[in-house]
């Protein structure tokens, strides 16, 4: 088991600008599934078309997210023998620095002006070489300590910690699929006893801070809703919890004052204490909070606050869709701000375009549709109540095609 400790390498991870501020906000996503082929076995992102939409999405927003929080399954299949990089290409081509191998945490950013990080921790996609012929015996073959793929393109194979001067966040490693000899629930192996020791570490040397761990695969888990907010039926018989030190791990998160554990993998929305009991997002007498975000592939992302007295967590967010993807980077450049907002937002189309918009609550009514053929568009939804609302606009790029880009607005009062 390999573990990175980063004490000495604080000043390269983060900007300045992150370190001397005592609050900031960062984006979390999950199940990215970049894929260079069609998968005929789970839902993936093809060439990257949607982490193309999401990413320049984020990169323009103002004001910008202090980084970005990515808790594997980067890729569709990681070690891919057939295809080069084993897919991660479809995700690296909108990355900054361009072509770079063998990156250290935070060395790859989403913006050319290398002002936005993206942290990442593996996940179970990480380990696989093939998504077709499954059986109890290749079951076995990610037990292997390395995923080269991800090590090169990437993030190192190991733990590593990131501080600020209020706060602490962890990445670990969940693990690959269990055997099915063991269950044929979707768990992660878990954490071993090195992994539980790293943590136990850097959080006492980080008392009195704000203390977030990420990883893959949920410690605590609850049926919750898909990214469109229908409900999400989970298909394994029991959970999709890790392993190996479950237990352990929620005793650490007690006893030391972990705020968040931030996972993914189930490809849900939905936040929980430790014994799997649904709770607000924002909750403050839950103990820690395990939050899992919906699939990036889908546009889920969380915004995620930190401040010295407590972290918030937005409801889940919807980005854009891909369909818009051919048109925003070429011609476009899309910002909505104040966002969150009161109800009166201005959205940003980087050139004056037509656009018809239709905005929708989260119960799928119209609660506004508007045309412009400015720059500036105003947005007007103060008589509307707070939360989430969905905005669609169909517009035309410089050859007169039309196209659709959808993104969110928060209302917040």
């Amino acid at each position: 088991m390999k573990n990175l400790y980063l004490t000495t390498l604080i000043a390269f991870l983060f900007t300045s600008a992150l370190t001397a501020q005592q609050s900031f906000t960062f984006f979390h996503v999950s199940d990215i599934h970049v894929s260079t082929v069609t998968s005929l076995v789970n839902q993936c992102d093809i060439n990257g078309a949607e982490a193309k939409c999401y990413l320049h999405t984020f990169s323009t927003m103002q004001p910008k997210p202090a980084f970005i929080l990515a808790t594997g399954d980067i890729s569709n299949i990681g070690n891919s023998t057939a295809v080069p990089g084993g897919m991660y290409t479809a995700l690296t081509q909108y990355l900054y620095p361009k072509n770079l191998t063998y990156p250290a945490p935070g060395a790859l950013f989403i913006d050319s002006e290398q002002t936005i990080p993206m942290y990442f921790a593996p996940g179970n996609h990480e380990y696989y070489t093939t998504l077709t012929g499954i059986s109890i015996a290749t079951q076995t073959l990610p037990y292997l300590d390395s995923i080269p793929n991800y090590v090169k393109n990437i993030a190192p194979d190991t733990d590593y910690a990131i501080t600020t001067p209020i706060s602490v966040i962890l990445f670990m490693r969940s693990g690959c699929d269990i055997s099915y000899l063991v269950s044929t629930d979707p768990k992660g192996t878990g954490l071993t006893d090195a992994q539980i020791s790293f943590i136990r570490q850097n959080l006492a040397a980080n008392a009195g801070k704000r203390k977030i761990i990420v990883m893959h695969h949920p410690a605590a888990d609850l049926s919750g809703v898909n990214c469109d907010g229908s409900t999400h039926a989970q298909t394994d018989s029991v959970s999709s919890t890790f392993y190996n030190n479950t237990l352990q791990f929620r005793n650490i998160c007690d006893s030391m004052g972990v705020d968040l554990v931030l996972a993914g993998h189930v490809h849900q929305n939905v936040v929980v204490d430790r014994s799997g009991n649904q709770i607000d997002e924002n909750c403050s007498t839950c103990g820690t909070r395990y939050v899992q975000t919906g699939p990036a592939f889908a546009g889920c992302y969380r915004a995620i606050t930190v401040d010295s007295n407590f972290i918030t967590v937005s409801q889940p967010r919807l980005s854009c869709t891909a369909t818009a993807v051919p048109d925003i980077d070429d011609e476009l450049n899309v910002a909505v701000y104040p966002n969150p907002g009161t109800g009166q937002f201005t959205i940003n189309l980087g050139k004056p375009v037509p656009v018809a918009m239709q905005v929708y609550n989260t119960l799928g009514q119209c609660v506004l549709q508007q045309s412009s053929t400015a720059q500036m568009v105003p947005l007007n939804l103060q008589q509307q109540p707070a939360g989430v609302y969905f905005v669609n606009m169909l517009m035309q790029n410089n050859s007169g095609q039309s196209f659709n880009f959808k993104t969110t607005v928060v209302i917040a009062r």
